[in-house]
């Protein structure tokens, strides 16, 4: 008797948190506009970044990678030093459009 009572109780609450059929909906004007202009600017600056800050990316991930498994070795493989180096390789390899937008916070290395 116990579980039914707790199951209609959740099911009315549940029916209750629906918004009502027909009921007029407010819709933010703010996110409905589209700037195609500054999505097309964003987008071209994002890939003209990307022109030099890819190729040094991938010049830090592959050293980085290098050093790490050689400090891993010297310390006699001991994983945690390499994966300390090798932390440093975490993050976006590329610059996307809600970086610079600031939606999105650009990453490089584990900080």
């Amino acid at each position: 008797m116990k579980h039914g009572a707790c199951a209609m109780l959740l099911a009315a609450a549940m029916v209750s948190a629906l918004p009502a059929w027909g009921a007029p909906q407010q819709v933010r004007l703010d996110e409905v506009r589209s700037r195609p202009v500054q999505a097309a600017g964003i987008s071209l600056g994002a890939a003209a970044i990307n022109v030099v800050y890819f190729p040094v990316r991938l010049a830090v991930t592959v050293v980085t990678a290098g050093i790490g498994g050689l400090t891993g070795w010297l310390t006699g493989g001991d994983p945690s030093t390499a994966h300390s180096v090798w932390d440093l390789t975490d993050g976006q390899p590329y610059i996307t459009p809600a970086i610079l937008e600031g939606s999105e916070r650009l990453r490089f290395g584990s900080s």
